[in-house]
């Protein structure tokens, strides 16, 4: 064929025969595809090549198929002049000495016993290489890893962080969560708790075991309601009305006012209001206030009550919210220092 013809020249050949024949980007080709390239435009171009001396051999190959042509005889000619033999069979002949059956069944069988060892090999698991071995690790950890990623965006657990962190992260949102824990552990304490034990007794198993609830009828009571009225003036109510009309917020920042650093009630005028308010109603004076006074062993005349609530209704209050008298404390400092952050974050 002309392939093989063109294959079998050399690099420097080929180029020149492709500059002789006008073939363009010779030089860049590799071998194989310049043997490719310079087939193609030879048959091509055969009627302006063809009597070419430089490509006399490759159209001899691609007429012939040969570089050399030989008149071979036809197959009659061939068949007339020499006639095959028949090839004969002869039986040979066995010794019956060397004849055994034992020596027959090994000449049958031993084909049969190499393929099945052959077989049996080929069914025999090569051990695989370390880096076969450490391929397919990664790639099954790859899939786990994947798989694990998927059920994992699934859940939303990051969305739902996110939604969490962005809308915990303000000063309403850490004052709210303060007067929920005040709320929490008023309600908790207020509302005493009773044992089931009357409610159970028609069901045995729930009988077995020492359980309480809160009692919710107090919640039709004056000892619910009046601390928990006390405890809402005092706590949101009236610091949210001064904190809505004295909002310091509203005069800062005159120049550059935009909605961020404005609030509708001011977390400080709130939290001030609030801390002014705990002193009033539930602080009690000690022997300790009487030292810091400088009058030691005095008693203080004072009257716990506050306002239209009764001593008992003060004390209800001061008694079950988490810390008490300290914790109300604790808490209106803490709004104050994050209201003072907050507006320095905000300059």
């Amino acid at each position: 064929m002309s392939h093989s013809w063109l294959q079998r020249k050399r690099k420097g050949e080929l180029i020149e025969l492709a500059q002789r024949a006008n073939l363009p980007d010779a030089d860049a080709l590799l071998k194989d595809d310049l043997v490719a390239a310079l087939e193609g435009h030879l048959e091509a171009n055969e009627t302006v090549y063809g009597k070419d001396p430089e490509f006399s051999d490759f159209y001899g190959y691609v007429r012939s198929g040969s570089p050399v042509k030989r008149e071979r005889p036809s197959p009659s000619e061939g068949a007339a002049v020499t006639k095959p033999r028949r090839r004969q069979t002869l039986a040979k002949t066995t010794d019956s000495e060397d004849y055994t059956p034992e020596r027959s069944a090994l000449v049958t069988r031993t084909p049969r016993t190499v393929s099945r060892v052959a077989s049996r090999m080929s069914q025999v698991d090569i051990p695989a290489s370390p880096a076969q071995l450490a391929e397919v690790a990664d790639q099954s950890f790859q899939a786990a890893k994947t798989k694990a990623t998927e059920l994992w965006q699934k859940t939303k657990v990051d969305e739902l962080k996110e939604f969490v962190r962005d809308n915990a992260s303000s000063v309403g949102a850490i004052q709210t969560l303060i007067l929920l824990i005040e709320a929490v552990g008023l309600q908790l304490k207020t509302l005493d708790t009773v044992p089931t034990t009357e409610w159970t007794k028609s069901v045995p198993v729930l009988n077995s075991y020492n359980t309480a609830l809160p009692n919710m009828w107090k919640l039709l009571t004056s000892d619910w309601w009046a601390p928990a009225t006390l405890w809402s003036l005092t706590s949101w109510v009236l610091p949210l009305i001064f904190s809505y009309f004295f909002n310091l917020t509203l005069r800062s920042n005159t120049r550059h006012k935009s909605s961020s650093r404005q609030y509708t009630v001011d977390p400080l005028t709130f939290n001030i209001v609030k801390a002014i308010l705990a002193y009033s109603a539930y602080c009690v004076s000690t022997t300790a206030d009487a030292e810091m006074a400088g009058i030691p062993d005095a008693t203080f005349a004072q009257k716990l009550g506050w306002g239209p609530f009764s001593e008992g209704t003060v004390s209800a209050v001061r008694t079950n919210v988490p810390g008490g008298y300290y914790g109300l404390q604790i808490g209106a400092v803490v709004g104050v220092l994050i209201s003072l952050y907050d507006a320095a974050l905000k300059k």
